[in-house]
């Protein structure tokens, strides 16, 4: 799947803007835990003071915030990301610690606006692997220092995380179908602006069309219930059906043009979801390729490569390159 830059930074810009920490949100809550937390935790007690960190494509900043927690002594961390990020966690900082991190909005791996030799550490959490590696890698290694590290999480194929990206795009595949859930929803929104009426009510009662429309809604709203019932991720069914549920509300008490408002929202919700999605299944690694980008990065130094595991659940690649 071949997104243009300007839709990425869009998708992600929205995102970022509900305050969201992280993009693992049905696996953790505020923050990261468990053995990703430990990793970065573990980067970070290893750091001397006053080291300087490069954070790429690090959204709300989840990374910097666990680095900034570990460290044994002041750090300075910037964070860049493509899109625009909202870290709202960040005016909760004591006003010292605020000064140690600088995010960079809407700026891309591919050409960073550093100097050369201006970072000890650089940090990347389901991140780089989306970006253009040809023309990142290079820049990462431009901007390292001498006896800098580079550690990475990145998506593996086969993680738990992927697994259910796959599920939920065909969740929304099945409900943004033309004949689907969202479909026959929109549909039934003059009805239900209708019914906010005894007349209305009573003419809808004698209309064979709006019968067999409601009809057709509910059997989609049991199918939806089968689908959920057989999924181990039935998260953006449900979802949406509860949105789906407040928008014929909507049109009961407000009408239809508000109604259709709110359904133009959720659709563009769920098609941000679905590009997100797909960009994590297309740019998750397998072993090979986790392994080329750490040899790329270590340029003969210390590579160590292997799957992480959170209380059993493969959750992705741990990188660790230490350039010659």
């Amino acid at each position: 799947m071949d997104i243009q830059v300007d839709v990425r930074k869009a998708v992600w810009s929205r995102y970022w803007s509900h305050g969201v920490a992280h993009s693992c949100g049905g696996s953790y809550g505020n923050r990261y835990e468990g053995s990703l937390a430990r990793f970065w935790r573990d980067t970070a007690a290893a750091l001397a003071p006053g080291a300087r960190i490069l954070d790429i494509a690090t959204g709300n900043g989840a990374v910097p915030q666990l680095l900034l927690d570990g460290a044994p002594g002041p750090i300075a961390c910037d964070a860049i990301d493509l899109a625009q990020p909202d870290p709202q966690w960040l005016a909760g900082l004591p006003e010292q610690q605020r000064r140690q991190l600088r995010f960079h909005a809407q700026q891309a791996a591919e050409a960073l606006p550093f100097p050369d030799a201006s970072f000890d550490l650089v940090t990347s959490q389901y991140g780089l692997e989306y970006t253009d590696l040809a023309r990142s890698l290079p820049e990462i290694r431009r901007v390292l220092r001498p006896g800098g590290k580079v550690r990475l999480l990145a998506h593996h194929a086969e993680a738990r995380p992927v697994r259910l990206a796959r599920t939920e795009l065909a969740h929304l595949d099945w409900m943004m179908a033309p004949d689907g859930l969202l479909a026959l929803g929109q549909a039934m929104l003059a009805p239900m602006a209708r019914a906010a009426t005894d007349a209305g009510r009573a003419a809808l009662a004698a209309d064979a069309g709006a019968n067999a429309l409601r009809a057709r809604f509910n059997a989609v709203q049991g199918e939806a219930t089968r689908l959920a019932a057989a999924s181990d991720c039935p998260d953006v069914l449900g979802e949406a059906r509860t949105d789906l549920a407040g928008i014929l509300n909507l049109a009961l008490a407000h009408g239809a043009a508000v109604a259709e408002d709110a359904l133009r929202r959720m659709r563009q919700d769920l098609d941000d979801s679905r590009v997100r999605l797909q960009e994590l299944c297309d740019y998750a690694l397998n072993e090979a390729q986790a392994r080329a980008l750490c040899t790329a990065l270590a340029r003969g130094g210390r590579e160590h490569v292997e799957a992480l595991f959170d209380n059993g659940v493969l959750m992705g690649w741990r990188i660790e390159a230490d350039p010659a």
